[in-house]
Order: C-alpha cells, then structure tokens, then sequence
C-alpha cells in the first residue's frame, strides 16, 4: 500500500485508527528510550484485562467495545434527524401511510425506522410511545453497563500497577537478601513502571474514554427522545414546521451538565 493510500485508510478509520497509531507511536517511543518493560506491561495490562474478561459476560464486553467506537467516531448532527422527520411528515402528509412505510424504510436511522414500522402495528399512540420508551430505557441500560466496564478497567488499571510495584518489592528485597547486585534492577524497574503504566492506561486512556462514552449515551437518549416525539407528532399529520420547532426545542434545551426535559406532543399542540 502506498503512502497516499495509507493516509486515506487512516482517515477512513476515524477517531478509533487515530488512537490506535497515537499508541502505537505511545509504545514505539517507550521501547526506544527505554520505558517499555514488558513484564511490568504484562501484569498492568494483563491482569487488568483478564479480570474484565473473567468478570464480564462476552456479549457485554463486544456491546461495550462497540458502544465505545461508536462514541470515539462521533455523534450525529440533530440536524439530520430532523430533516429526516421533516421528509417523513411530507410524505405522510401527501401520500398516507402506505408512502409513509416506505419512506422509513429508505432511512438511514434504523431507531427512526423501526419506531414507524411500529406504528402500524400498534394500537394507538399511547401503545407506541409505551414499545419505544421501553425500548429506549432497554438502551440506555445497555449503555449503562457498558460504562460500568469500562471504569471499572480504569479501576482495574491502578490497582494492578500496585500490585505490581509489590511484586517489584519483592524481587528487589529477595535480590538483597542473597546479594545479587545485577538482579536488582528488574526488580526496581518492575516497581517504579507497573505504577507508571497503570496511572498513564487510567488516567490518559480509560478515564477520557469513559467521559467520551457518557456524553455519546446523553446524545444517543436526546436523540431517542426526539425521535419518539417527532414519530408521533408525524402520525397525527402535524405540519413539518411545527414538527421542527418542536425538535428544535430539544437542541436549545440541551446543555452539557443538565438533562434534557422530555417534550410531549401534547405540549406542542397545547402551545
């Protein structure tokens, strides 16, 4: 593969082949000046990852890996979910349901999608609302636990590069005891980079990824929330532009350390 290719491939990749090469670089730079030992990575990095794996249930560990990539490539603009409730209300408005259905299908947001097709299925909109709501909180409790693994590794990563300086310890004092000068330094080198690794893995790594992953979870139940809402203000035939007010309602609404009130139909029809 040639450079240019490369540079397209690791744009491609997004956010998520970005950290790997910063990695990868992180650890090319250790080994060249000599901060990479690889029995200190070892009990730091390895036993971090092997209680996750022991204590988490495989299905939880992939949900969370994709919950974080998904996070780490970015959140969709509100915009499009808007403009795409703005197309659905058109066609409603102007062929019924049958255009309806297949408008949602060409969609791209499968939530979006799914809570139409849902529409004909139930009964009224007090049974749609309550399907999606559960749905929703099925998510959000999804998203919940993943977050829950992913500090705990950042748990995990300190407390094993202290157990690791233990172990460094103890060979160094073993070492004294029969006077094996040379062997000194591996037991040192393991005591002072198990604490090294542990707090740069915890700290640089984990904890802004955990942040990362809860603002994606705020944006994934904002964008739920509206997506409930605006399904329901279509399937009463209400105008695209109220339908992007009402919306639109959400997005100033949001702020970064408040949670976004949830906005009722019943709200806009009042107003």
């Amino acid at each position: 593969m040639r450079f240019p290719q490369k540079i397209d491939a690791l744009r491609a990749s997004g956010r998520v082949g970005l950290a790997a090469c910063a990695l990868l670089a992180a650890a090319v730079t250790a080994a060249l000046t000599g901060f990479l030992d690889p029995m200190s990575l070892l009990i730091t990095l390895g036993g971090s990852l092997g209680v996750v794996w022991y204590t988490f249930p495989r299905t939880r560990l992939a949900s969370t890996w994709q919950l974080v990539r998904d996070a780490l490539a970015g959140d969709p603009s509100p915009d499009d979910l808007i403009l795409a409730v703005k197309r659905l209300a058109r066609v409603h408005r102007a062929d019924g349901p049958r255009g309806l259905e297949r408008a949602a299908a060409a969609e791209d947001d499968p939530f979006l999608c799914r809570a139409v097709l849902l529409s004909f299925e139930c009964a009224d909109d007090t049974e749609l609302r309550d399907v999606l709501t559960a749905e929703a909180r099925g998510r959000q409790a999804e998203g919940e636990a993943a977050r829950h693994v992913v500090l705990t590794l950042g748990k995990l990563f300190p407390a094993f590069g202290l157990i690791g300086t233990l172990i460094g310890l103890g060979v160094l004092l073993r070492n004294l005891a029969a006077a094996d000068v040379a062997a000194i330094g591996p037991g040192l080198a393991i005591a002072v980079l198990t604490t090294l690794y542990g707090a740069v893995l915890a700290n640089v790594v984990v904890l802004p990824v955990a942040t990362k992953l809860q603002a994606h979870l705020a944006n994934q139940a904002l964008r739920t929330q509206m997506t409930i809402d605006g399904v329901l203000l279509v399937l009463r035939k209400e105008y695209p532009t109220r339908i992007e007010r009402a919306l639109r309602a959400y997005v100033s609404a949001c702020a970064p350390t408040s949670t976004p009130r949830a906005v009722r139909p019943a709200d806009h029809r009042a107003a």
